[in-house]
């Protein structure tokens, strides 16, 4: 399910169920290696500060688009919460964008606006966790206001079905849900 949330500036989210353990997913959101796997033109993805397999980090992403857009880059603060001695173990991934002195401006790209990206995971039943994403960015730049809304709306839905068929291909779990 995808759906723009407001008339404002668009949020968009989508919902799904993975047939998987919070930790395998939380694992899979966080790990530089897996995330180039399954999120869409990601070119380069590396920790700034933080650790990232613990509960807060700073990263830089590239993204590789088709000409004629420039190529769009951002740097990232992550931070997880997490509620794990419940029924239904709950974590939430919110990430915004911020400015680090390792990674200034470039001329050659644009540097987006990550305004918000969370994604919620819940725990329903051991091994099957519901996974909700919200994502607000503005990608700054010459882009038109509705191509990006355009790009943007089947973002949610693209990227979980990348997300759930990356959780499928391996085991590793992020150490703090373990």
């Amino acid at each position: 399910m995808c759906k723009q949330v407001n008339n404002g500036p668009p949020i968009f989210k989508g919902t799904t169920i993975i047939k998987s353990s919070l930790a395998r997913i939380a694992f899979v959101l966080t790990d530089i290696d897996s995330k180039k796997k399954w999120v869409n033109r990601l070119a380069a993805h590396s920790l700034i500060e933080g650790d990232i397999i613990g509960k807060e980090y700073t990263t830089f992403e590239h993204y590789n688009l088709a000409w004629p857009i420039s190529d769009r880059e951002y740097v990232l603060d992550a931070k997880w919460s997490l509620d794990l001695e419940i029924k239904e173990p709950t974590a939430t991934l919110k990430i915004t964008s911020t400015t680090h002195p390792k990674h200034p401006l470039r001329e050659d790209r644009v540097r987006g606006e990550l305004q918000k990206l969370v994604f919620r995971l819940k725990e329903i039943q051991p091994g099957i966790t519901e996974t909700i994403v919200e994502i607000k960015v503005d990608p700054k730049g010459k882009l038109p206001g509705f191509l990006a809304n355009l790009i943007q709306k089947n973002w949610p839905v693209t990227t979980l079905r990348a997300l759930n068929k990356e959780v499928l291909s391996g085991k590793d779990l992020h150490v703090l849900f373990t």
